[in-house]
């Protein structure tokens, strides 16, 4: 197998992103996760499709601490820019994805910039998080949409 441009892994990275959270997430998705191709253009974040979330997608050989930093504070310039909280998710090769957020997040929707104020956890655990917010969301939507009775 030929080597592989870092630009081309880069978006190979972000397309694999996509598919597997949107499997993990399911049904509660409104609209199919994509890559933002505008991305490099216009300085934003990789993936669209889950508003409120601002996501960065890594995809390289080896991750080392100074990288996870590095990348972070790119997920959260990117997150300034769009008004929204920022996640770095990551993958090694022949590794599992692992993705970070702000912790304080959990807590009260306000979050550090510095990466050791983040969480990390597996796709899985983030898919699980996003389905929740998801349909809680709907939820909230379907309540304060008014019904109408017939007669």
């Amino acid at each position: 197998m030929g080597k592989i441009n870092s630009r081309a892994k880069g978006a190979q990275g972000e397309r694999e992103f996509c598919k597997a959270l949107g499997e993990y997430v399911g049904d509660a998705l409104v609209e199919p996760l994509k890559r933002n191709l505008e991305q490099t253009r216009n300085g934003g974040h990789d993936i669209l499709g889950l508003d409120g979330w601002a996501l960065e997608i890594k995809r390289y050989k080896v991750v080392k601490e100074s990288d996870i930093k590095a990348f972070w504070e790119q997920a959260v310039d990117q997150a300034k820019r769009v008004g929204a909280t920022p996640v770095l998710a990551y993958r090694e090769d022949f590794q599992s994805w692992r993705v970070r957020i702000p912790w304080g997040f959990m807590m009260d929707n306000e979050w550090d910039e510095d990466v050791d104020f983040t969480l990390e956890m597996s796709l899985k655990a983030f898919a699980s998080i996003i389905r929740e917010q998801l349909i809680a969301t709907q939820v909230l939507q379907e309540t304060k949409t008014p019904t109408t009775l017939s007669s």
